[in-house]
């Protein structure tokens, strides 16, 4: 009997030895990990720069109630002001004078990757609408206003960390689009509601 557990030992410690090193080879390797994207970038579950895009027409609505429409091309932390352009002309209006800036449902946005999205009947949201309140304004830059490419620092208390790990997990396959940006001029923060397309 002794030596029926002798030889049980000795299987099960030439079995550990063999998948450790399996495992061993496997770490080693080049592995293409292809859409996993916790896999492709080092998780950092204190802050997160997501990628989110702003349609081409933009509606900006004033606190006295008139409105004026182009695309927006920048926002100036600093000046605290809204660069829009529209005919060809760019435009600065200061974020005290706005209410919200409101992205026409039917305008065309870009993913990341550059590929088109016409919110609308085309292209319906595939996930939750969400709200991020209180964000600092120069967290938020536009990184490319022709298409319309913004990046935004997401991290408590804004979002919990188990929030961040979910939008980075809808990010993967998703692109988070603009509807509204709201701007509080005296904490120098935006709101910022969107939806995963």
């Amino acid at each position: 009997m002794k030596t029926f557990f002798q030889g049980w030992v000795v299987a099960i410690l030439v079995m550990v030895a063999a998948l450790a090193g399996n495992i061993q080879a496997v770490i080693s390797k080049d592995v293409k990990t292809e859409n996993f994207f916790l896999a492709q970038t080092p998780v950092n579950a204190d802050e997160l720069e997501l990628a989110v895009a702003l349609p081409e027409l933009a509606e900006i609505i004033f606190k006295g109630g008139e409105s004026s429409s182009g695309r927006v091309i920048g926002i100036d932390a600093q000046e605290q002001a809204l660069l829009i352009q529209r005919s060809g002309k760019t435009a600065t209006i200061p974020l005290s004078k706005i209410q919200k800036v409101v992205f026409k449902n039917g305008a065309l946005a870009y993913r990341s990757n550059g590929r088109q999205i016409i919110r609308g009947e085309r292209d319906r949201p595939t996930g939750k609408s969400v709200t991020w309140s209180n964000i600092p304004l120069n967290t938020f830059t536009i990184k490319n206003s022709t298409q319309g490419q913004a990046v935004v620092k997401l991290k408590p208390p804004i979002v919990s960390t188990a929030q961040l790990l979910g939008i980075q997990s809808v990010a993967r396959n998703r692109q988070y689009v603009v509807d509204e940006i709201q701007f509080n001029s005296q904490q120098r923060t935006i709101t910022i509601l969107a939806n995963p397309y």
